[in-house]
């Protein structure tokens, strides 16, 4: 073996932290975008986090959309789960594409 032909072994893969770390890595097989959109826009705008990992502010936008209920007739719990819908989809496409997400990045904002 001569002295130049040694390469070294590639870095290891980053630790996978689910949903308790800074970044979400993307699952094989992926989530489907359309199946957590449709979570969040029926089910109060977080449950489509909860399936990706995003848990926290799954349960912020679980809570969010329960307290704004009552005082706004529902409008405001469509909003948030409208809002959930389209920041889920875009959550799950970057996942699906094979890029991390963060616990807290919205819309195209990926990091």
């Amino acid at each position: 073996m001569s002295e130049g032909s040694y390469t070294p072994p590639p870095p290891p893969p980053p630790p996978y932290h689910g949903g308790g770390g800074d970044i979400i890595y993307p699952s094989n097989p992926p989530k489907d975008p359309i199946l957590i959109l449709l979570l969040n826009l029926v089910l109060l705008g977080g449950v489509g986090y909860l399936v990706l990992g995003q848990t926290v502010k799954g349960v912020l936008a679980i809570v969010t959309a329960l307290v704004v209920t009552i005082p706004t007739c529902g409008l405001g719990a469509l909003l948030v789960g409208a809002f959930g819908a389209v920041d889920g989809y875009l959550q799950a496409e970057q996942l699906k594409a094979g890029h991390p997400i963060g616990l807290w990045t919205f819309f195209s904002d990926h990091k």
